[in-house]
């Protein structure tokens, strides 16, 4: 599902005593090697458990959702490999962009081999996280980018941003609807969905998450990643 190797089995926090759970998920991340992931079940969306893991492995994983409830949440620990300095918003969210690439992938992989459940949950979990990073660019990200560099959202790079997320998400939703359907046509909306997500990640990783980068410096992009990991929990 991703660049990295999950550990089964997942770990479902429902069923910890609320007395355990710190100890249980910092044992469990701590049994993880660098690049393997650990998928949590809460009843929640999570936002007890990101802090705890911000508090006491600070920078040294990442916080992924993989389906947002009610009535249950999945989300996808990965252990990083990188040492714990300040991140950077290009670091953080390209690797974000290439985890939701691996997702998509193997969507279309299962329904090409005929299983389509597999490719309906693999692409909920990608749809689920695509939205989740739309999100948080445009209530986080772009507003930060904006006040540092005196772009008002109107005009500049956030713009075009925006913009381009309204037309991938109207393809996602196309795509989503279909997916499990073997009889039905997405391959023309997939070539027109990475025809859009090519260029878009290409501008935010080559443009826009270097100069906010440079615009806030390593201390508040840190804190800014940190507030990214928390966003929706």
């Amino acid at each position: 599902m991703s660049p990295s190797t999950f550990v089964d089995p997942a770990l479902d926090i429902r069923r910890v005593p609320p007395a355990e759970r710190a100890s249980r998920l910092l044992g469990s991340f701590d049994a993880l090697a660098a690049g393997e992931n650990l998928v949590l079940v809460a009843g929640d969306s999570g936002g007890e458990l990101v802090r705890l893991l911000q508090a006491r492995r600070p920078r040294l994983f990442e916080w992924s959702v993989l389906e947002a409830g009610p009535p249950l949440w999945r989300i996808e620990v990965c252990r990083r490999a990188a040492p714990p300095e300040p991140r950077g918003v290009r670091e953080a969210l390209a690797w974000d962009h290439e985890r939701l690439d691996a997702l998509e992938e193997a969507a279309f992989r299962s329904r090409a081999s005929g299983d389509l459940a597999s490719a309906h949950d693999l692409y909920a979990a990608f749809a689920a996280g695509l939205r989740r990073h739309i999100g948080f660019e445009e209530d986080l990200l772009f507003p930060c980018f904006e006040e540092r560099s005196g772009m008002p959202p109107t005009v500049g790079p956030t713009a075009v941003m925006r913009a381009e997320h309204r037309e991938i998400q109207q393809l996602l939703e196309r795509i989503e609807m279909g997916i499990a359907d073997g009889a039905a046509t997405v391959e023309e909306f997939r070539l027109r969905f990475h025809a859009v997500m090519a260029d878009h990640n290409l501008k935010e990783e080559q443009v826009l998450y270097p100069a906010t980068d440079e615009l806030l410096g390593p201390e508040e992009t840190d804190r800014l990643v940190s507030r990214i990991q928390l966003y929706g929990a």
